[in-house]
């Protein structure tokens, strides 16, 4: 017995010997670090709770699950509505300012949700510009709400709708524009009009897009804090926060955070077993040019109208009050404490999409060079952290953070926390939650890259490090690039890890923002909030270059 099970063990030892060294032991190690966060709650669920988590299990716990799912409802179905209405539109019909709307339709990504928020309630506050109008103009009795109090359920809907459906549309539209028009020809001489085309034969087909696309945008409604406390909504994730921070409760935080961690799990499971076996390629392989019908000038100006809905609310509106309150607070651009934020925030998103880029090329380039199954595995897991709530990331990577210090105050090394609380505890928790935007973007590019191109360079007497410097990076540039700038904003606009895990008396633009909005100071919180959407230009302009390069070339 004992023979047959060291031959065994030395059998296993030679077929995987080449993947044991120093590359795939410190990748692995890495992403073990990456992953603990997210594996630190789950045993947490499995406790009998506190007093507190009594508490809040009988009282708060189904309020926190009914707001979320209402939430979640709305944003789902008006997003859907939006995102694939619009992303119809352009992509199947010409009709005047096509072209504009065809890129204009996503900058809604460049302004928070949370942002956009206290915009709106700015907005249709009593002493907005709007109500300053009509009652100088039209004698109207506006009250405190001339239309609906948007500080409310239907308000904190409507908001994070027209923030975040360009996440379906831009998905969506990629996904019409490559099916073949022969299938919507087809359906036409079938008798089908444009409504049943569209409901019988585009629907269908584009339902991975649209789902990957609502998914999405229900994952930062799970991951927003700002939009729902400002809104004074009770969600799971202002449920973490209380248990954090006005409960002072870690065992009950940490208990929220995996039953949402858990919720979302579940999300990507049930959709994953639903679509089941289905599949959605199109196997006639004749792509043909894309044709898009002109419609006609009532036709089109409906087509206007229901296009221009979603740009007004979700951008023009809410970066027009930002405009009006910074040049109320002009003299904030030039006082010395708003250049240290905007330090800070730029200082913090390099650093955390610096290292978000190299971690993510180091585990790619592993994974490809060798493909060790449990490599792979963890690799994944350490993708998961996009998929979770920013509160939830914040909470599982203090609880290691705080067992470290308290083992060095344990050993007399120091007496004070040397990890939690600093920019350390920070980007290691960015690089945990933005994780997968980087890996994802430096993946994609690298599947580019035939692995003949690697054996190459190994044959000629490269080292595998010289392999990665001279063959894989240069290749990789654009996509490196890409990955940087979209965790480069991700940073700068993120508020629920930072507001948690942020150093003592150290705030970012966002928290600026926020806390401004927080304390009814909306004008001053303008400045802050103009430089987040002005930087998130950027990114989101070289998104919509990036898919236009791909996929819309065929016009």
């Amino acid at each position: 017995m004992a023979v047959r099970f060291f031959h065994k063990i030395t059998k296993w030892s030679w077929r995987h010997r080449r993947y044991l060294n120093s590359w795939t032991t410190g990748v692995f190690l890495i992403t073990l670090l990456i992953s603990l966060p997210l594996l630190v709650i789950s045993p947490e669920m499995l406790t009998p709770g506190s007093e507190v988590w009594k508490h809040m299990l009988s009282n708060l716990v189904p309020v926190y699950v009914k707001n979320t799912v209402v939430l979640m409802t709305g944003v789902g179905i008006l997003t859907f509505v939006m995102g694939v209405g619009t992303a119809w539109l352009v992509s199947m019909y010409r009709f005047p300012g096509r072209n504009i709307f065809s890129w204009a339709l996503i900058l809604p990504l460049s302004i928070p949700a949370y942002i956009s928020g206290f915009a709106w309630a700015g907005f249709l506050d009593y002493t907005s510009p709007l109500y300053t109008f009509f009652r100088q103009h039209f004698q109207t009795d506006t009250g405190a709400y001339l239309f609906f109090n948007i500080l409310s359920m239907p308000g904190a809907i409507m908001v994070l709708s027209f923030a975040l459906y360009p996440y379906v549309y831009l998905i969506t539209r990629a996904y019409i524009v490559r099916q073949s028009t022969m299938l919507f020809e087809v359906s036409a001489s079938l008798g089908r009009g444009p409504w049943g085309t569209f409901f019988y034969t585009a629907l269908p087909l584009a339902r991975p897009a649209i789902i990957a696309g609502v998914s999405l945008a229900l994952m930062e409604v799970l991951n927003d804090y700002g939009l729902v406390r400002y809104f004074g909504i009770d969600t799971f994730t202002t449920g973490i926060f209380a248990a954090w921070f006005s409960f002072t409760d870690t065992s009950a935080a940490l208990k929220l955070s995996g039953y949402l961690m858990l919720f979302v799990l579940l999300l990507l499971l049930a959709e994953r077993l639903q679509r089941g076996k289905i599949r959605y390629a199109d196997t006639s392989g004749k792509y043909l040019s894309e044709q898009r019908r002109t419609l006609k000038p009532h036709a089109g100006l409906l087509a206007i109208l229901f296009i221009s809905l979603p740009l007004l609310a979700g951008f023009i509106i809410p970066f027009g009050m930002l405009l009006y309150w910074s040049a109320q607070t002009m003299e904030l651009f030039w006082d010395q404490q708003f250049w240290q934020l905007i330090r800070n925030s730029l200082t913090l998103s390099f650093l955390a999409a610096s290292l978000v880029v190299v971690i993510a090329l180091l585990i790619a380039f592993t994974t490809r060079t060798f493909p060790l199954w449990v490599i792979r595995l963890f690799a994944k897991i350490s993708t998961l952290g996009y998929a979770i709530p920013g509160a939830v990331v914040a909470v599982g990577t203090m609880v290691p953070l705080l067992w470290l210090d308290h083992q060095f105050i344990s050993l007399s090394l120091t007496n004070k926390y040397l990890v939690t609380g600093t920019w350390i505890a920070l980007l290691y928790a960015y690089l945990v939650r933005f994780m997968a935007v980087g890996y994802n973007s430096i993946e994609s590019g690298m599947q580019k890259i035939s692995i003949s191109m690697d054996e190459a360079s190994r044959s000629l007497g490269l080292s595998i490090g010289n392999t990665l410097r001279k063959v894989n990076i240069p290749m990789l540039k654009y996509s490196m690039v890409t990955a940087f700038l979209l965790v480069f904003i991700d940073v700068l606009k993120e508020l629920p890890l930072t507001l948690i895990l942020r150093p003592f008396n150290f705030d970012t633009l966002a928290i600026r923002a926020f806390e401004y909005a927080s304390d009814e100071r909306v004008a001053e919180a303008g400045p802050a909030a103009l430089v987040i959407v002005l930087t998130g230009f950027v990114p989101v302009f070289l998104l919509y270059k990036f898919m236009e390069k791909k996929v819309y070339d065929r016009t």
